[in-house]
C-alpha cells in the first residue's frame, strides 16, 4: 500500500504563481488597449505619398506622358481626369477649407522650358511647407522623368499638400 502525502502546501504554492500569470495577462491586455486607443496615428505622410504616386500614376500612362497632358481641358479638369476627390468628413468644419494641395509642374528637359502648372485645391497650404512641426500641414515634393511618344524627355515635380492637422496631430 502506497502512504498518502499531504498536498496542501503544493496547491497553495500553484495558486500565487497562477495569479503572477493572470496579473501579467491582464497588464498586457490594458497596454495593447492603450497603445491602439491611447493617440492617433499621424498618416499625413502616408495621404500625401498616395496622392504623389496617383497623380503620377495618372500622367504616365505606359511608360509615356499622356498626350492630353498640355491641354487646356486637362489643366480645367484635372481632379476629374485623375479620379481625384478632395472630399473629406465634416471634422471642425473641415469641409468649409479644403484639406489638400497638388501642383504640377511640367519641364522639358532638354530646353528647360516650363509648361504651365497645374493646380488643384487649397492654395494657401502652400505657404506652410517651409515651416516644420506640430500643427502645421505635411508637404512631399517629388519628381520624376517621363518621355512621350516622341522620345522627348520631361522632368515631373509633384508637391502634396496635406492639412487635416486637427485629428491626426496632438
Amino acid at each position: 500500500m502506497i502512504p498518502k502525502n499531504n498536498k496542501l502546501g503544493s496547491d497553495k504554492i500553484i495558486s500565487v504563481y497562477w495569479f503572477v500569470i493572470l496579473f501579467i495577462v491582464a497588464a498586457a491586455i490594458a497596454y495593447m488597449v492603450f497603445a491602439f486607443y491611447g493617440k492617433p496615428y499621424d498618416i499625413r505622410e502616408l495621404e500625401a505619398n498616395a496622392l504623389t504616386n496617383r497623380v503620377a500614376d495618372c500622367l504616365s500612362e505606359g511608360g509615356y506622358l499622356r498626350e492630353d497632358a498640355f491641354s487646356v481641358e486637362f489643366k480645367e479638369s484635372f481632379l476629374e481626369m485623375c479620379s481625384l476627390n478632395f472630399g473629406v468628413e465634416d471634422f471642425r468644419d473641415w469641409r468649409s477649407q479644403e484639406q489638400y494641395y497638388v501642383e504640377l509642374q511640367i519641364l522639358d528637359f532638354n530646353t528647360n522650358s516650363k509648361f504651365p502648372e497645374i493646380t488643384a485645391g487649397n492654395k494657401n497650404l502652400k505657404e506652410f511647407c517651409e515651416v516644420k512641426g506640430k500643427g502645421f500641414p505635411f508637404c512631399l515634393e517629388r519628381s520624376f522623368y517621363v518621355i512621350n511618344k516622341e522620345n522627348i524627355q520631361y522632368k515631373v515635380n509633384i508637391l502634396s499638400v496635406v492639412r487635416k492637422t486637427e485629428k491626426n496631430v496632438q
